[in-house]
């Protein structure tokens, strides 16, 4: 996807779809197990609260949102998504939405992270590894009992550490199309069984991600029936008919219409995650324009709603108050454009500083998101802990901007309206992915006018997704527009802006800095959560100072919900909706 370069990421690699597509006023919010948390300001210096905001318009809406009662199982919850799933191999998985219904239904990780305070905790696994003295051999325990949806004919079988070995060699593999989960296990050095529960995983070198991108993003599939050979794996028609552990079983997959699951009466978490609907059904609708409608029918239980007048209409609406509930909350995506330093003009800071003191941010902010998203001064989520809250984005400046690239030497020497410097005049090209985001559509064109009336030329070329990330890889390019979705809690910029990860990275726009190296690598090796808070809120600091990239928004997830659901609430990661249920 990225050209010839591997791409070396954290969980956020498990949502690596979402990179293909820049948000617009939602998203697939409640489709993301990894949504985002909180309400929020414009990114001033004042931290955004993590709750979410839900709004009930009617007496209905009010008794979906009202907690308690007793819970009445059956019925069906369905939802959308756009793209039909390619796989739903739980290796070989690659978008957003194949992760989250592998992830939360069919495949749970060992660690679950909790929706509400983002902590580890177990699920696959009995307890969190033991850390031996060396900070890098993880002693890991399975919960005894959990079985597989299907047996090997003479009974049922249990998940064991067969079935992570059998895994391991998979994902080790390089003729196994699992780039993705090789990239976020890439500090994992090695993994043996000692015996039928108990693994040992050791890390090539101390790194306080490893629990958490071991416990949450390693990826189990079943060894009494997956296909025994590497060379087989790939085609596994396990990855049309999969069988997993989790709450819900595979019922059915109509091609170009829907994925249904139905209820795993073998549950092992039921009495913490009691999952109450008998099925669950995805849908696949390409035109979002026509999920608002189908909700209106009663066709989907909970619907993204991507475009924010819209959205504010429909809050108005008398029809749909005793229809639906309303949700705001910050998704952990964030939008940005990354220069390419080796461009004449980019390779200085003042001249990056000067592009976002042009880019009109704000007023894309309030005029076209309509205040639903943050307006950020680094790349994270504003209500994330390692967002530093006290650095303010830069403003909307062009006076100061003008003085920058006067300070850099770019100046209209001939008097035709274009700065130059050294014969060449400031020209550039802005890829950005094909997409008919308002939002990003808007915004730079005015940015170009912008940049127009300072003197410099600028070309927004419209790039196919996958092709726009291969010339990224591939360093051809002056100026990318893209999204990223990080990950929920301790997100890692190594591989964004490390040197290391200019040649194998996504450290696409080159930045070579010494110090930011020296925080970077210090983070990765703080296992003292204040410690790594601290480091964090520096690289926030010095990222800001050097603008590498522009950032732009974190933007807000819209979501309605039907009424007809009860003890609905969002949480910090979106629409975790194991404790709804349908009223009768």
């Amino acid at each position: 996807m990225r050209g010839a370069r591997p791409h070396r990421a954290g969980v956020a690699a498990a949502l690596a779809a979402a990179l293909l597509l820049l948000a617009s006023c939602g998203d697939d919010g409640p489709a993301v197990a990894h949504g985002g948390s909180g309400g929020g300001n414009g990114g001033g210096a004042s931290a955004p609260s993590a709750a979410p905001v839900s709004l009930a318009l009617s007496d209905e809406g009010r008794a979906s949102l009202a907690r308690g009662g007793v819970p009445q199982p059956g019925g069906t919850l369905v939802q959308s998504i756009t793209v039909e799933y390619g796989t739903l191999n739980n290796i070989l998985r690659t978008t957003n939405s194949e992760e989250t219904l592998c992830r939360l239904f069919l495949f749970p990780p060992l660690l679950d992270i909790d929706p509400d305070t983002l902590e580890l905790v177990p699920l696959v696994a009995a307890e969190l590894p033991t850390l031996a003295a060396d900070s890098r051999t993880y002693t890991w325990n399975l919960k005894p009992g959990i079985r597989w949806h299907r047996g090997d004919g003479s009974g049922p079988v249990e998940v064991t550490t067969a079935d992570v070995v059998y895994a391991w060699r998979m994902i080790s593999d390089p003729t196994v199309r699992a780039e993705r989960v090789r990239a976020s296990l890439g500090p994992i050095e090695s993994v043996r069984a000692l015996d039928r529960y108990t693994f040992e995983v050791v890390a090539k070198r101390p790194y306080y991600r490893v629990e958490l991108e071991f416990g949450y993003n390693f990826r189990l599939m079943p060894a009494h029936l997956g296909a025994a050979e590497p060379a087989a794996f790939n085609d596994d028609p396990l990855g049309r008919d999969p069988v997993g552990y989790g709450p819900y079983r595979f019922a059915a997959w109509k091609s170009g219409e829907y994925v249904e699951l139905e209820k795993n009466r073998d549950w092992f978490a039921a009495d913490a995650l009691p999952y109450w609907f008998d099925r669950y059904r995805v849908r696949f609708i390409a035109d979002t324009a026509q999920t608002p409608l189908l909700f209106e029918r009663g066709e989907l239980s909970i619907c993204p709603v991507n475009d924010c007048t819209r959205w504010e209409e429909m809050k108005r609406e008398a029809k749909l108050a005793p229809l639906a509930t309303f949700h705001e909350y910050y998704l952990a995506q964030w939008l940005y454009i990354v220069w390419n330093q080796a461009h004449p003009a980019f390779a200085d800071a003042r001249v990056r500083r000067a592009m976002t003191l042009l880019y009109p941010r704000e007023l894309v902010k309030e005029k076209v998101y309509l205040g639903h998203a943050a307006v950020i001064s680094t790349l994270g989520s504003v209500a994330a802990p390692e967002y530093d809250a006290s650095v303010a984005p830069l403003p909307f400046d062009p006076a100061a901007a003008r003085a920058l690239l006067d300070e850099a030497g770019w100046i209209d020497r001939d008097g035709d309206g274009w700065r130059d410097r050294d014969g060449a005049r400031f020209r550039f090209t802005l890829k950005h992915p094909r997409t008919p985001v308002p939002a990003i559509a808007v915004g730079n064109t005015w940015f170009q006018q912008q940049l127009k009336e300072a003197g410099v030329e600028v070309e927004l070329l419209p790039v196919d997704s996958r092709q726009l990330f291969k010339e990224l890889g591939d360093r051809a390019f002056d100026a990318g527009q893209l999204s990223w979705v990080g990950d929920p809690r301790d997100d890692d910029l190594y591989d964004r802006f490390h040197s290391s990860a200019v040649a194998e990275g996504a450290n696409y726009g080159g930045l070579a800095d010494p110090e930011t190296d020296r925080l970077l690598e210090l983070h990765r090796g703080a296992f003292v959560r204040e410690e790594r808070l601290a480091l964090a809120h520096a690289l926030h600091r010095r990222i800001a100072e050097l603008q590498p990239v522009t950032p732009l928004y974190n933007p807000q997830s819209l979501v309605l919900v039907s009424t007809k659901l009860r003890n609905v609430k969002m949480r910090r990661l979106g629409a975790r909706w194991f404790d709804w249920w349908q009223a009768p």
